[in-house]
Formats: structure tokens, C-alpha cells, sequence
């Protein structure tokens, strides 16, 4: 089954947290005392946390040594290399092997975007991808299959093909501020819009928590059933 991790303004942290299945922290939220303090709660709580390396956000990676630095002050379970859509394999490489020479690559989710970075970073010796929500529609469907998390949310149809273990998302709360359902979402053809760093200093009013909390459930109630293959390894 597929779990999933919301995104959510700093002053509505604990709002959402029957809704959170694991924990997906932004490092450049993590340098913010509150949220860094309520990730690490979590992570004495004994769940289970990603530290992603804030590039979707930021549109520039976290330096490696930082991520690093981050991952293990926190005590995460996981955390994303660093990526950028412009460097090559090799500026991917650099970026993951400083990760790896400090953290043990089953704890390293690496992005890729093409099958040939795939083939590449197999070739390392690595087992655990996450895939975006702008490269998946062009990459081939074994790749998504073997896909260990997804880094946002397309629509309910991918999750139920390819099931992946983990998919991080702000979807339900950024069409609740828009004053929008799940049902909308699904009917309008489901439109994407971007989490910029803004979106985190945001505070709900109460019909739009309420909403958001309603699109939240939509997703478990639609969503939660769906098995797959636990090791998510399909040979290409």
C-alpha cells in the first residue's frame, strides 16, 4: 500500500497528523527551529521520515554535505541525493557519492529521470529511486514500477498502477485554498500547481483546514487499498 505524506504550512503541522503515513521533511524548513523540532519529535516517535533535499522548492539543490548534516542531526530514515533537471551523470554522481561515502546507500533515495541514468546508477551498485511528478510520464512504465517513491502526485491512476511505497504531495491542501475538492480536482483533469516556498508561511482558516482535511481523506478512502510488490525491483 501506498503511503503518503502531505506537505503543510509550519503553523499547521499538527493538524494533519492522522493523515500523515510517514513524514516527507524539506531541508531548508529543517534550518527553521519549529519545524526541524516537530520532525524530530516524529522521529523519536518512531516514524518514519524522508529528508528530501528541497529542489522542487528551491529550484537548487541542498549542498550534500549539509543534506548530510541535516539527515543525521534529525535521525531521518531516509534521505533524496541531491538533483538538479541541468546537471549531467557525472554532476549526478559527484553529488551522490559525496551522500554515499557518509550515509549506506540503502538509506539514499537517488532521482532519475531517464533510463539511461537508471542503467548508470544500477550500474553503482544502487537499488533505490524516486521518481518526479515532471519526468514520470516520459519514462518507461518498469522504471515506475520499480520506483520507491514518488516526489509528487499526478493522479489516483498511477498510484494504483504502479503502486510505490511512499508518494509526498500538498495537492489536497493547495486545492483546498482554492476552495476545491478532490472531486473537483478529478474533473477539472487534474491540474498540477507548484509548492513554492510561500506556500509554508501560509495559516489555514478554519473552512480551509476543514477541506483540506476532507481532500486529505479522499485520498485514504481512494487510495488505501492498493497493494503491490514490496520490493518494487522489475527487471528493464
Amino acid at each position: 500500500m501506498t503511503k503518503f505524506s502531505y506537505e503543510v504550512p509550519i503553523q499547521n503541522l499538527e493538524d494533519f497528523e492522522p493523515y500523515q503515513e510517514l513524514y516527507f521533511a524539506l531541508s531548508f524548513l529543517c534550518k527553521r527551529p519549529k519545524y526541524f523540532d516537530y520532525m524530530r519529535k516524529k522521529v523519536v516517535e518512531g516514524r518514519k521520515v524522508i529528508l528530501d533535499n528541497s529542489y522542487n522548492e528551491l529550484q537548487k539543490p541542498e549542498e550534500g554535505g549539509e543534506l548530510v548534516r541535516i539527515f543525521k542531526d534529525l535521525g531521518a530514515s531516509m534521505l533524496v541525493s541531491p538533483n538538479d533537471n541541468k546537471w549531467s551523470i557525472k554532476e549526478l554522481e559527484s553529488a551522490y557519492m559525496e551522500v554515499v561515502n557518509l550515509v549506506p546507500k540503502e538509506k539514499v533515495l537517488f532521482v532519475v529521470k531517464s533510463k539511461e541514468e537508471y542503467d548508470y546508477f544500477q550500474g553503482l551498485g544502487h537499488h533505490k529511486f524516486a521518481t518526479t511528478y515532471e519526468q514520470r510520464p516520459t519514462l518507461p512504465t518498469p522504471i515506475l514500477m520499480y520506483s520507491y517513491h514518488f516526489l509528487g502526485f499526478i493522479n489516483p491512476m498511477e498510484i494504483r498502477r504502479y503502486v510505490p511505497f511512499s508518494c509526498n504531495t500538498a495537492q489536497p491542501l493547495k486545492l483546498a485554498l482554492r476552495g476545491k475538492t478532490m472531486e473537483d480536482w478529478v474533473k477539472e483533469g487534474y491540474p498540477h500547481y507548484k509548492t513554492t516556498p510561500d506556500f509554508f508561511n501560509l495559516t489555514f482558516s478554519k473552512e480551509e483546514l476543514d477541506l483540506a482535511k476532507r481532500n486529505c481523506q479522499w485520498i485514504k478512502d481512494n487510495l488505501g487499498g492498493y497493494y503491490g510488490n514490496a520490493t518494487h525491483q522489475v527487471e528493464l
